[in-house]
């Protein structure tokens, strides 16, 4: 059995708004740290996916700015490095301040990195004859290389990058399932405080998103419609947390994938549920830990960023954790997994913003139409279209094609995106 509790321990934290501006962030306060002094000017290297998800949504604590060199300054002038993903949460008025005035004096430079990982970010900092450099790859805070004038602190072989990024598809939904009926709150206590802490943080950056005026609102205005429905309850709280976070609302979510959205659309589902069907704290935290593994597994196949939205599988995962707490059997539970995939699988990514809210709406209506389905004895007939047969292929073969076969979707959306709105980082 692979070791499931150190994948928990190790996707399950917590995060400031969205990751890949944060990320941004984190790099510049990393840079600045090494740098010692502050800039004059700042040039940041972004991969296409980063740019995509960088450039349209508000950056928490800095009162309504938003994008790449917004993120950087922030981070730059007003962040801890030593905070990871919450690294804006010290951000001061006067720190605010200079980042502003830095960005309007267009001290910030933004360059499309080419040939890179789809998750890629470098930073250079300059003050005088000084330069600093802090390069994030393949996870949003796993830094490959730290230098100052060109003496490296820190680097990464490409080999070791590689190594640490291979695809595992050794993946077994059935061991996933007994590994999360099997857990034990008196023998892994760290396990049950991180998803205890995850019920906490999102059940609250929801219910924020709810009681005031967020990006879209989608989530109100779902429960405007339909306030008595569980099923639209269910949506409406993971929309209205997508709605805060993607408005800069700076309330820590914990993620799944390295994403908010994902962390969000994988936990809210069974929560409100269980709120509502009176479920004890003990089953709800493993239902929630089969819907984080599965979530997680599904994307480590994808990859972390990609043309293929995240919260189709984020979604999937919800599905069977909310069949899981219903008391269906492990069929069962592979079939809504399935179902969902292959009905919401075609939903792709254009970018962080104010839309990935109705996304999660949608992806979770086909999820709890696939429950709907499941629980009525029905379900979608077996090897046809991306239907392998077997979950575990099934996933696999969605997977391939979003990792691989999307890429020239990526592309496109990307060159769309900046030739609708043009970026520096064009």
């Amino acid at each position: 059995m692979k070791d499931y509790a150190r994948i928990l321990q190790e996707e399950l934290v917590p995060a400031m708004g969205c990751t890949e501006p944060i990320a941004i962030a984190l790099c510049a306060a990393k840079a600045r740290a090494i740098l010692g002094q502050d800039p004059e000017r700042m040039e940041v290297y972004c991969s296409g996916n980063i740019i995509k998800n960088a450039r349209s949504v508000t950056v928490p604590g800095t009162k309504g700015m938003c994008g790449i060199e917004a993120a950087a300054a922030a981070g730059c002038f007003g962040g801890d490095a030593e905070l990871l993903l919450e690294v804006l949460s010290p951000l001061t008025d006067e720190a605010l301040k200079q980042a502003k005035q830095f960005v309007a004096d267009c001290r910030v430079k933004i360059l499309r990195a080419k040939n890179v990982d789809s998750l890629y970010i470098k930073t250079c900092l300059f003050a005088g004859n000084q330069v600093a450099e802090a390069v994030i790859e393949h996870e949003h805070t796993h830094f490959v290389e730290l230098a100052l004038n060109g003496e490296h602190l820190l680097q990464v072989t490409r080999e070791a990058a590689d190594a640490d990024e291979e695809i595992d598809e050794d993946l077994d939904v059935a061991e996933i399932i007994r590994f999360a009926e099997g857990l034990d709150c008196d023998t892994q206590p760290v396990i049950c405080d991180l998803i205890d802490r995850q019920i906490k943080l999102n059940l609250a950056i929801a219910q924020e998103g709810l009681d005031n005026s967020y990006g879209a609102m989608v989530g109100r205005t779902i429960l405007d419609c339909a306030p008595d429905a569980l099923r639209e309850r269910i949506r409406a709280y993971a929309a209205a947390g997508s709605d805060a976070r993607m408005a800069g609302c700076a309330m820590p979510v914990v993620i799944n994938s390295g994403s908010g959205n994902q962390g969000i659309t994988t936990s809210l589902p069974l929560i409100i549920y269980a709120q509502e069907k009176g479920i004890d704290q003990e089953t709800l935290r493993r239902g929630l830990v089969l819907s984080n593994l599965l979530a997680f597994v599904i994307k480590r196949l994808i990859g972390r960023l990609s043309a293929f939205c995240g919260v189709v599988s984020a979604a999937a995962a919800a599905g069977a954790g909310l069949a899981w707490l219903e008391g269906l059997n492990e069929q069962q539970i592979t079939q809504v997994l399935s179902i969902t995939l292959l009905t919401a699988g075609g939903i792709f990514c254009d970018g962080a913003k104010a839309s990935c809210a109705s996304k999660i709406a949608v992806s979770l209506d086909s999820a709890l139409l696939a429950l709907d389905m499941v629980k009525k004895g029905r379900s979608l007939p077996s090897r046809q279209g991306l239907d392998a047969g077997d979950i575990n292929a099934t996933i696999r073969d969605v997977a391939r094609i979003a990792r691989e076969g999307m890429q020239e979707t990526d592309n496109m959306i990307l060159e769309t995106m900046l030739a609708t709105c043009p970026h520096s980082g064009n």
